[in-house]
């Protein structure tokens, strides 16, 4: 591992502590400050909305600018989200700091552009996964103190852990070296020629169903828990720990094969976590479903390396802001209907997710039949100024 992947990789572990601390929380919180199903459902759509509108800006800036600079900015601006998100006391000032929060998920195209130049003697699927198991390995410690936090000191105070913990990790991030293309190629011509990749065109529409069908059950879950199976804020704090532990876990077992059995792994996991909640009626169930759950991050993964073997060096951040972008849509329109359906009857989320899933897998394994997994050249880099 090189100097500056290992920097990441360390930043990403103390940031996921932090998120890990109140990811899980999010939607009981807004409950507490009177937020219904439905507007939990539409906060959360608006939070995926902002992450959408900065995904492909971000990929192209990284393309022509590098992505360090848009890393830190990132780093910095998520954490004064946090702290906002800290301080607010009505649901206004929360939501405001959590699309806030949302806005500087752009981070994702340049920092895994970053990962992927980075890497030293790995190949990318490889340098993708650990620095998404390191930053899951911390989120799994996260959910455990928040749980511990929330139910001794209330919701609030896992924000201001979380602000602690995102000080920490942007002190780190900005220790790292730009990485430079030692042959630069035009970028008008690189993003010409991305809408013409049929096979990149294809996997965008793939992953599109996807994140839509693994979203859906997420959302309002920790809210079904507690209120059916009356689980406590510390077992939601476990199980939250045990989805990110679950994620350390595929990503290190299986983040050496191909992408698209990487994939399909991610979507059957998805799965077994949604009959897993649907089902199950203890604790123990819904445990192992979060485990299984951790498949979501993984999933992610794998298509940002799918993806990096149909494309030049030149068009990653751009694809990377691509992808992101359908992922963040694919969180508003599944965060909406989740919120309506619960609204409705709650285990109609789950059925409805299961049927998404299953059809979804399908899809996955007749696309990877076809699609032959042949690695984009690598162009070399080497530290430069940004």
């Amino acid at each position: 591992m090189t100097r500056d992947l290992a920097l990441v990789v360390i930043s990403l572990f103390a940031w996921g502590i932090g998120e890990g601390a109140f990811t899980f929380f999010q939607t009981l919180y807004m409950e507490t400050l009177g937020a219904t199903p439905v507007a939990i459902g539409g906060i959360l759509g608006a939070w995926g909305l902002a992450m959408a509108l900065t995904q492909l800006p971000a990929g192209y800036l990284t393309d022509r600018f590098g992505p360090r600079p848009l890393m830190w900015f990132s780093w910095i601006m998520g954490t004064l989200a946090v702290a906002l998100m800290a301080s607010a006391h009505t649901l206004t000032g929360f939501v405001t700091g959590l699309v806030i929060y949302g806005l500087t998920s752009s981070v994702l195209a340049p920092m895994n552009t970053y990962i992927t130049a980075a890497r030293g003697t790995w190949t990318p699927a490889r340098a993708l996964s650990v620095a998404s198991a390191s930053f899951t390995l911390g989120a799994a410690l996260g959910p455990m103190v928040g749980g511990f936090i929330a139910q001794n000191w209330g919701l609030r105070h896992i924000y201001l852990f979380g602000f602690v913990t995102f000080v920490i990790s942007t002190l780190l991030v900005l220790f790292i070296r730009p990485i430079v293309p030692t042959q630069p190629a035009p970028i008008p011509a690189s993003l010409r020629n991305l809408p013409l990749n049929r096979r990149f065109l294809y996997l965008l529409g793939f992953n599109a169903l996807g994140i839509f069908a693994l979203y859906l059950a997420q959302p309002l879950t920790p809210n079904f828990l507690t209120a059916y199976h009356h689980v406590t804020m510390e077992q939601i704090g476990l199980f939250g720990s045990l989805c990110s532990l679950g994620t350390t876990v595929l990503s290190l077992l299986f983040g050496h094969l191909q992408p698209t059995s990487g994939a399909n792994i991610g979507l059957t996991t998805g799965i077994l976590f949604v009959l897993l909640i649907w089902l199950g009626r203890s604790p123990w169930w819904f445990g192992v479903g979060y485990f299984l759950l951790g498949g979501f991050r993984f999933y992610r993964a794998m298509i940002l390396a799918w993806a990096r073997s149909l494309v030049n060096d030149r068009q990653v951040g751009s694809a990377f802001g691509l992808i992101e972008t359908i992922n963040a849509l694919g969180i508003v329109v599944s965060a909406g209907l989740a919120g309506w359906l619960y609204q409705h009857s709650p285990l109609s989320v789950y059925w409805v997710a299961l049927i998404l899933g299953t059809g979804t897998l399908f899809i996955s394994h007749r696309l990877g039949a076809i699609e032959h997994y042949r690695p984009a050249p690598m162009l070399v880099t080497n530290q430069g100024e940004d």
